[in-house]
């Protein structure tokens, strides 16, 4: 790969984890939101990697979906307000705010690059075995917990207790975990000697904190007026049509996604030894015996899945005390721990099933259980939703899987159709406030936004993909 295609490379992948972080921020959110950058990036990634990789490309996709994931679980809302809140006395501390948010960002997309580099580095079987695959998946959730207790607790918000590292003022924190998990990682790829994993890692880390630093610092600079009384972008920020918030979330998820990308592009030598041992031995597979019981694998985990977020909503209907900890928990396993190692071991279907499926189907579990929860048209909502997942599914199984489009369309058409109904709901349009996304007062520039950047998603593909 040239300079020409690196640069090429790195300026797609900010365009599509730029629009994925400003979506992620809109209709659903958290762990669940952040697949759709993940994807679009492990997806790119695979393209420009070329050769067996690319044939192979839904196990980088995947990779990168789960990967993204982890970082969904750090909450930042009360950071951020460590930065924004100047007249709060005590509680504006820069400082700590950007600190916190250098933190997050940075384990946030390093951990993504790190997930991405183990799935390219293993699908010529050479650089982990088996069993460093299965154990260091098995440990996953062992790290996160450790992570967790070590760095972020004791917590106890009733008795405002806090662990001493603390970047929020209310909330639980779970950014330990991510830590020790990143930590693992890099412990790995020294091991295995990955120059691939420890490239990405690094970039992803400065590209993630960096974004975040200037993603912030940028939207500072639109909410507060400058020394002649006037806002940056004065007119469009008093009549409402700015939405700065958004600004943020597309500026940081280009700055990070450059972060993986550039760390990619730092090491294609490693990328091209990988193609060439696949071209040689072939890429690293399940058997056929075990192959075969995939699809079913994957639909129990997302039968799983449904049933925590059923039981969430439940819980909020019933006001039942629930365990969200540890829904949180299991539902996390479900969906990035035990399908990254199906994935990493070489299992084609679920590789695929975690892609496509995995976007469509988190997006009407949220549309479903949350964001139409209270609609009366939320029966018809599941009645559409469900079924859709169903035969996104079983055509995966039927056609023997999708093209690069049907990953490009699931994370760009659905995504836009539902943030335009959550948009025109009655609750929000009765809001006022521009932090939350789409609403009446940022429809004017934030929807547009979305509409050219997917058409320049769509004509970069057309020729990039050759679609």
């Amino acid at each position: 790969m040239g300079i020409s295609d690196m640069i090429i490379c790195v300026l797609f992948v900010m365009l599509a984890s730029s629009y994925g972080w400003g979506m992620r921020g809109t209709v659903i959110g958290g762990e669940k939101g952040a697949m759709l950058p993940g994807a679009f990036i492990g997806l790119i990634l695979a393209r420009f990697a070329g050769g067996g990789i690319y044939e192979n490309f839904w196990t980088v996709a995947a990779a990168g979906l789960m990967g993204m994931t982890y970082g969904g679980s750090e909450t930042y809302g009360e950071t951020i307000g460590f930065v924004l809140h100047r007249d709060a006395g005590r509680g504006y501390r820069p400082v700590k705010g950007y600190s916190g948010l250098f933190l997050k960002g940075a384990l946030w997309f390093s951990i993504c690059g790190g997930f991405i580099a183990f799935a390219i580095s293993s699908m010529a079987g050479n650089k982990y075995s088996l069993a460093d695959i299965m154990i260091f998946c098995l440990l996953i959730p062992v790290f996160q917990l450790v992570g967790y207790y070590i760095f972020n607790t004791p917590y106890n918000k009733e008795k405002g207790i806090h662990p001493k590292c603390y970047y929020s003022r209310t909330r639980r924190e779970e950014w330990g975990g991510n830590l020790v998990t990143l930590l693992a990682l890099i412990a790995l790829g020294i091991i295995r000697n990955d120059s691939l994993m420890l490239s990405m890692i690094w970039g992803g880390f400065l590209g993630g904190g960096l974004g975040w630093l200037a993603a912030m610092k940028f939207y500072e600079a639109t909410v507060f007026p400058v020394s002649n009384g006037k806002y940056i972008f004065d007119r469009f920020f008093r009549n409402g049509i700015y939405d700065g918030w958004k600004t943020m979330e597309f500026t940081l998820g280009a700055i990070g996604g450059a972060g993986v990308a550039i760390g990619f592009c730092r090491k294609i030598s490693a990328v091209e030894e990988i193609n060439g041992m696949i071209a040689s031995s072939g890429l690293n597979t399940l058997p056929p015996s075990a192959e075969k019981f995939m699809p079913l694998a994957v639909g129990l985990l997302a039968a799983g899945i449904i049933a925590v977020n059923a039981y969430g909503l439940y819980c909020d209907k019933k006001e039942k005390n629930c365990n969200t900890l540890l829904c949180d928990r299991i539902e996390r396993t479900l969906y990035n721990v035990i399908p990254m190692a199906l994935v990493l071991t070489g299992s084609a279907y679920a590789a695929r099933l975690m892609t496509v499926f995995m976007l469509v189907l988190v997006l009407g579990i949220k549309c479903v259980f949350e964001r139409f929860s209270e609609s009366r048209l939320m029966p018809l909502y599941g009645a559409i939703a469900l079924p859709v997942c169903g035969g996104v599914f079983a055509g995966d199984i039927i056609l023997g899987g999708y093209g690069p489009f049907a990953l490009i369309f699931a994370g760009t058409v659905p995504y836009l159709l539902a943030e335009l109904l959550h948009a025109m709901s009655k609750k929000r349009r009765a809001g006022r406030s521009i932090k939350d996304g789409l609403c009446k007062t940022a429809f004017a520039t934030v929807y547009p936004c979305f509409l050219i950047m997917c058409t320049i998603i769509y004509i970069a593909s057309a020729k990039i993909f050759g679609f």
